[in-house]
């Protein structure tokens, strides 16, 4: 569960719309909330001649203009908000600065708004919420406001239907707890997606047509079966789940699509996978999905947990190597 939040800010209201969702989970867990700016010293500039410019009064005011709006944001939000609140003012590389600060001060989790105009737009939070997707080890809860800008004391949306990728690897239990940690539990309803490619259904020796779907629904059963248990073991927990398996040779397109299927408010899945949704690495399924999708996104790059050599190439959702 978290209990230290940030919440990285450029300045502006459409970053603050992240603020609602992270005071809401704040309140929730007894967490404390980490409001961060960076500051960017800016570069000389070289005009025409070879001759550089650097004005370092007016960096200096930069700077403390950005801790004036830390604190009056803080003053706002302290006046009607109970839960911790921190500021910090950092100098340096965006990026890097943020990076140090998520190991330096414990956080364990980010929540920020990200653009969704046909995914991540290059500007100042969008290559900011690339990078720490990729460099965190943090989950990172990217929001997807509309034109709208509430203050920090506006409604928190509700994640009631959230999509679950998933692929029976090392990290899919810890991406469930942070699932759950976001979410909660009352009134939330998870749907398990296991993805398998026809590839991974086709497996093996040349068959008469017949007979190889009559393997591939066979396989398909057996995938559905072990999705099923997990989807129990959550159910002992009070929990409502559904579970659904989909082949599709493009793993991304199939998560996009149930999610729009199941109404999905919350799209939860680790960075970083083998298996049954083809190798969640960010460049390909997640990064479709994280550019893609209109809805917030939950997700968690595990890192290099290690991968269980005894599991079925089948029940990672890929080809079984040839045998002789």
């Amino acid at each position: 569960m978290p209990y230290r939040i940030m919440v990285p800010l450029d300045g502006s209201a459409f970053a603050e719309t992240a603020l609602p969702v992270a005071y809401d989970l704040a309140r929730r867990h007894g967490a404390g909330v980490h409001l961060v700016r960076v500051h960017q010293p800016s570069l000389p500039e070289v005009r025409s001649g070879g001759t550089s410019v650097h004005d370092p009064a007016f960096d200096l005011e930069l700077e403390r203009e950005g801790r004036r709006y830390l604190d009056v944001l803080l003053g706002r939000i302290e006046a009607h908000e109970r839960a911790r609140s921190a500021t910090a003012h950092l100098r340096g590389p965006v990026l890097q600065s943020l990076t140090e600060y998520l190991g330096d001060h414990g956080i364990d989790l980010v929540v920020m708004t990200t653009h969704a105009r046909g995914g991540l737009s290059r500007v100042w939070l969008g290559s900011v919420a690339d990078g720490l997707v990729r460099q965190a080890t943090v989950p990172i809860l990217l929001l997807r406001p509309g034109r709208q800008s509430p203050s920090p004391s506006g409604t928190a949306p509700v994640f009631g239907r959230v999509l679950l990728p998933v692929d029976g690897g090392p990290a899919e239990e810890r991406m469930v707890e942070h699932a759950i940690g976001v979410a909660g539990v009352s009134d939330v309803e998870y749907t398990l997606l296991r993805g398998v490619s026809e590839g991974a259904l086709s497996v093996g020796p040349a068959l008469p047509r017949r007979g190889a779907d009559a393997g591939s629904r066979t396989q398909r059963a057996t995938v559905q079966t072990i999705l099923d248990l997990s989807a129990e073991r959550l159910r002992s927990r009070g929990m409502r789940v559904k579970s659904q398996v989909v082949v599709n040779d493009h793993p991304a397109e199939g998560i996009l699509r149930c999610a729009a299927e199941h109404d999905a408010t919350l799209i939860a899945m680790a960075t970083r996978s083998r298996g049954g949704l083809e190798r969640l690495l960010l460049g390909s399924v997640a990064d479709r999905v994280l550019r893609q999708a209109g809805i917030p996104l939950l997700l968690w790059n595990p890192g290099h947990l290690p991968m269980p050599a005894e599991a079925p190439a089948l029940l990672q959702g890929m080809p079984a190597p040839a045998t002789a």
